[in-house]
């Protein structure tokens, strides 16, 4: 179970594989990369340098005196530096791909290609609501959402209090509460105004049976990166394509990177 030292918190990470061409797994909300790696890893192993790591605070990682997205993104810019990866394909599914999006404008040496999964640039008013919520779910539990009733941020959304109210261990409260937050800030402070200095490929996926963040955030982030971009929706996929319809996405993403020069 290897973990970095990044002075101010300790990154847990996976590799496997090997090859030129480094792939990074940044999980979702509040999560770890533990079910990439038991289900996806072998497969990514194949093909690149696999890396997965979990979140200051969340998963197998250290807990940190202050989590912030700018601070998550650095933490990646620093274990790529431990594992003397210059350069690699950068994945990131919903909440990974808010952060794979800030990375790719704070990093963008780094970035030979990014992969965004599921997400978005920003939210509207009802999405903002309930991420927030999300957050203070973990925090209480879902007792202060009784007798609330939240708008859905679009047709078939299913609102935090519908959904999944899974306990949150203490020692991964404030990252998940962090994470919630800069996901609801993005009403008031959107990525998409920057996402036009992208200059590296992107792949934009979504599902069309995504009942958690939609597929018209992808739609907006594609237009918003510009030619650089190439979006895909795959309609019978759920949040996150790449475990809800791996036989299209994984050709799909070969291809990709093939086009561009990354793989053969």
């Amino acid at each position: 179970m290897p973990g970095m030292d990044l002075s101010d918190v300790t990154i847990h990470y996976e590799e496997q594989g090997g090859g030129d061409l480094a792939f990074v797994y940044c999980h979702g909300l509040g999560g770890s990369g533990q079910g990439f790696e038991q289900n996806d890893m072998e497969w990514y192993a194949r093909h690149f340098r696999t890396i997965s790591w979990d979140n200051r605070g969340l998963g197998r990682s250290g807990q940190a005196a202050k989590y912030s997205l700018p601070l998550y993104a650095s933490d990646l810019d620093r274990l790529l530096d431990g594992l003397d990866v210059e350069q690699a394909v950068i994945f990131g599914v919903s909440w990974g791909g808010v952060l794979v999006q800030r990375f790719a404008l704070d990093y963008p040496q780094r970035c030979a290609a990014i992969v965004i999964d599921s997400s978005s640039a920003e939210v509207n008013g009802p999405a903002s609501d309930n991420w927030y919520q999300r957050g203070e779910v973990a925090r209480a539990g879902v007792g202060p959402l009784a007798g609330q009733s939240l708008e859905p941020a679009f047709a078939g959304h299913v609102t935090v209090d519908q959904g999944d109210s899974r306990e949150v261990p203490p020692e991964h409260v404030e990252s998940h509460v962090a994470e919630s937050r800069a996901v609801a800030g993005l009403r008031e402070h959107p990525l998409t105004p920057y996402l036009h200095q992208i200059e590296c490929p992107a792949l934009i996926v979504a599902g069309g049976k995504d009942v958690v963040a939609g597929a018209g955030g992808s739609v907006h982030m594609a237009r918003a990166i510009g030619d650089n971009a190439r979006l895909e929706i795959l309609q019978e996929a759920g949040h996150g394509v790449y475990a809800q319809g791996r036989e299209e996405f994984r050709p799909l993403l070969l291809e990709f990177l093939a086009d561009h020069g990354l793989l053969p």
